[in-house]
């Protein structure tokens, strides 16, 4: 029995793409490279996520690092969040989704700071509740991190379905005792709830 809808953040209700983030201030090549992979694809910014290190630290590190480039890598580390749009038809499909009488939840590996960012609020408010892994100081795929999110929000792994864009999460989840499923699309996703669920979800 599906009764509560976990979701991702990233690349499922937003925009995530710090390789666009980047470009935005570096215009050669190997720079845009070298900054998404030290900056968002580091173990820096994983412990970020995982609530090990702060904004602070990452910044000091990478400023040591590339004392040539402080002034940019302090902009992307103070503003990234500015260009991660919501998923066009995701919003409305929540609201349809609740409207319908099943609980949502968030469940992202991300920092906190997104609590503070007037952007995603009208988002969060559509939740039940809303863990971030850095909370946790835990991961997905991590089998752990589901263990807890059930526990911290008192749901029955059984009756979670989790919807995630990245297979090893969905799969995690399923570790779990967890439904899950992974995300392709908007209208991909509105045809598997209605089909799954047996609910109609308008448009």
């Amino acid at each position: 029995m599906k009764r509560n809808i976990v979701f991702d953040l990233g690349n499922v209700l937003i925009d995530y793409n710090p390789g666009r983030i980047v470009n935005s201030v570096f215009s050669k090549p190997v720079e845009q490279a070298l900054m998404l992979k030290e900056v968002f694809q580091s173990e820096g910014w994983k412990r970020l996520d995982q609530g090990l290190i702060t904004f602070e630290e990452h910044y000091q590190d990478l400023a040591s690092r590339f004392p040539q480039y402080v002034e940019k890598i302090d902009w992307l580390l103070t503003t990234w969040y500015k260009d991660q749009p919501p998923i066009p038809g995701m919003y409305e499909l929540l609201v349809n989704v609740k409207k319908a009488g099943y609980p949502l939840y968030l469940l992202s590996n991300a920092n906190t700071r997104y609590y503070a960012f007037e952007t995603y609020k009208d988002i969060f408010k559509l939740f039940s509740g809303t863990t971030f892994s850095s909370e946790l100081h835990l991961l997905k795929p991590q089998k752990e991190i589901f263990v807890r999110f059930c526990q911290i929000h008192n749901l029955v792994p059984e009756e979670c379905l989790f919807i995630d864009d990245q297979l090893e999460n969905v799969q995690g989840a399923r570790n779990a005792g967890w439904q899950a499923h992974q995300f392709v699309g908007v209208d991909e996703l509105r045809d598997f709830l209605e089909n799954s669920l047996r609910i109609h979800l308008t448009e």
